[in-house]
């Protein structure tokens, strides 16, 4: 990957025990859990009202693609040839490198100040949208942007000149954010460590500082089938890790192509049916596979905390090399899952070797973020999963999500494991 290379081996750190998984569940607060859950729904009703649409039952399977169809052979031709033409339209005024086979690094070529890094995204959101569903991650490195604030003034709320909503949809996004994370940090589900930068722009988080407990691959809010609006994701390294503190980008298609036949037909035919902290359903079924926008690749969908958390850190020890590793004690919302047959509504428990072979795929056509300061990384948060990695030191990794106040999952086409197939676009 030359001078963008994003891996960088560095010696493990000591390993420091954190407590047990499924132990943080607090039942302190409720005032402020029912105060939190209000504004959240008051909020998002709000917002499908603005829509002119409500959400309803999930529905899956209405529309399939092929597994094999624009995958291999001439499809992965095509991709990489239209990928080709996007480097090459690339504005004269940024360097454009790849830094993987699922991601790409833009540099400056003649300005690295913030103002011109905001410019440059306002102007050009449209060429980056595409770039990004194409590769699935882009890192942008080299430029000024030391702060949380000013990764919130460079980056827009939106990515997409058709996906405009106006500055009211913003507000309600923000504060869907702010009440989610007050929701979870009261119950106890998310690290104490990260926290909301309301000083920020009202839609930062800082992230945890790295430990020797990881986070699974997962997308960003999968258990909702609206993502929150967050169909990309971006990070900013305000202060680099000291030793390692990566986040790991894993390829979801990369990882379905690795998979087994039996477990392709699995994941294929079922979708996740997650259970809450308290045991119960959460309201939304999540497909376990999507054909994305990029030709209709299929993508694995993914989150991998509470049970599935454990088996990710047994594999990450092992795909990666660090004995160090442990899960990650905090739930995220969720403790256990089964998988649902989007025909049938059978359900049935995940073996724990297709457990194994789901994060092996996953870990295998993975790749660490190694941060620099004012690094900043997008992502798909369709086609790429993510994950902390440990690490030492004071690392101050900001998040945000890039929205699209219409993307529902369950709109995308399900994904059938042979030839016979309906094509149909993404309403």
């Amino acid at each position: 990957m030359g001078g963008g290379r994003l891996v960088v081996p560095l010696a493990p750190p000591q390993r420091r025990h954190r407590p047990s998984p499924w132990t943080r569940v607090s039942h302190r607060s409720s005032f402020l859990h029912l105060v939190a859950l209000a504004t959240l729904c008051a909020s998002t009703l709000a917002l499908c009202a603005l829509l002119g649409t409500t959400s309803g039952p999930t529905r899956l399977g209405q529309r399939v693609v092929s597994a094999r169809a624009g995958v291999g052979g001439s499809g992965a031709a095509v991709r990489a040839g239209y990928l080709e033409k996007l480097v090459d339209a690339a504005p004269s005024t940024v360097k454009v490198s790849p830094g993987s086979k699922f991601s790409v690094i833009i540099e400056p070529r003649v300005d690295s100040g913030r103002e011109f890094l905001g410019r440059f995204l306002s102007e050009n959101e449209d060429w980056v949208r595409n770039l990004l569903q194409s590769k699935g991650a882009v890192l942008i490195r080299g430029f000024d942007v030391p702060t949380a604030k000013d990764f919130n003034n460079v980056l827009p709320m939106q990515l997409g000149s058709d996906t405009k909503k106006g500055l009211l949809f913003d507000i309600i996004y923000k504060t869907i954010i702010a009440s989610v994370f007050t929701l979870f940090r009261d119950l106890g589900n998310i690290d104490p460590g990260r926290r909301m930068d309301m000083g920020a722009g009202g839609r930062i988080q800082v992230l945890a500082p790295p430990s020797d407990c990881i986070q699974g691959p997962h997308q960003e809010s999968l258990t909702l089938a609206t993502r929150l609006s967050q169909r990309y994701i971006a990070f900013h390294c305000e202060t680099q890790p000291q030793t390692r503190g990566e986040t790991a980008i894993f390829d979801t298609h990369a990882a379905y192509e690795d998979l087994d036949d039996d477990l392709r037909r699995l994941l294929t035919t079922h979708c996740w049916n997650f259970r809450d902290v308290n045991g119960k359903p959460t309201n939304d079924l999540i497909p376990c596979v999507v054909a994305h926008d990029d030709h209709q690749k299929p993508c694995i969908q993914v989150y991998a905390f509470g049970e599935m958390g454990e088996m990710a850190a047994e594999v990450a020890r092992e795909v990666l090399d660090r004995d160090n590793l442990q899960p990650d004690p905090y739930l995220y919302g969720v403790t256990s899952f089964t998988l649902r047959n989007k025909e049938t509504g059978a359900e049935r428990e995940m073996t724990m070797d297709e457990r194994r072979r789901l994060m092996k795929a996953l870990y295998k056509s993975s790749e660490l973020c190694a941060w620099r300061k004012n690094d900043i990384l997008l992502l798909d948060n369709v086609s790429v999963a993510h994950g902390r990695m440990d690490g030492r030191g004071p690392r101050k990794i900001n998040f945000c999500g890039i929205c699209d106040y219409l993307f529902d999952i369950n709109k995308y086409p399900s994904v059938r494991d042979d030839s016979s197939v309906e094509l149909t676009a993404r309403a």
